[in-house]
């Protein structure tokens, strides 16, 4: 995972992307017991002189410079499955932008806030998306101040006493 993590480092020095985060179940993992994980999710921002019709051409010309080949909709860096998923709408974009550095693997990384994290989850809706909200809720002391923020600003406070109600 470090050499995965020094790589994608490498793809913002060069300016092949401009920011990134660590989401999904790897940011889970960061914050909560882990669960059964297949890739590295990696939310990222490009240039806007970049978005073409196929904004993530540069990756995809980096990894075959490198050797590192596609599978489905990822690409394998050092072994690890990773999937870049461009900031695909508001919320995306401001926990993109509120991401926290952090030291992961002894390498320096951008991982989401767990409460941005968990409004993603919320939008998403899938049952894995689901459970691991469940475990965010009971399992992590997160700030409650700003999830509640989150999700004023996104309206998804509906959604959220839902899902409430679904779990009581």
């Amino acid at each position: 995972m470090k050499e995965t993590l020094q790589k994608i480092n490498e793809l913002v020095k060069l300016g092949i992307i401009e920011s990134y985060a660590i989401a999904g179940g790897m940011g889970q993992f960061y914050y909560i017991e882990p669960s059964v994980t297949y890739d590295l999710d990696l939310i990222i921002h490009i240039s806007d002189e970049e978005k073409t019709l196929t904004p993530l051409s540069k990756i995809y010309e980096w990894a075959d410079k490198n050797n590192y080949k596609p599978l489905k909709e990822h690409i394998i860096i050092e072994g690890i499955p990773v999937q870049f998923i461009l900031e695909y709408n508001n919320l995306v974009t401001a926990a993109l932008n509120n991401r926290s550095k952090i030291k992961l693997f002894d390498e320096e990384t951008n991982i989401l806030k767990p409460e941005y994290l968990m409004a993603i989850m919320l939008q998403t809706g899938r049952s894995i998306d689901r459970e691991r909200l469940t475990k965010f809720l009971t399992e992590f002391d997160y700030d409650k101040d700003l999830f509640s923020e989150i999700l004023n600003k996104f309206n998804l406070t509906n959604a959220f006493n839902r899902f409430n109600k679904m779990h009581e």
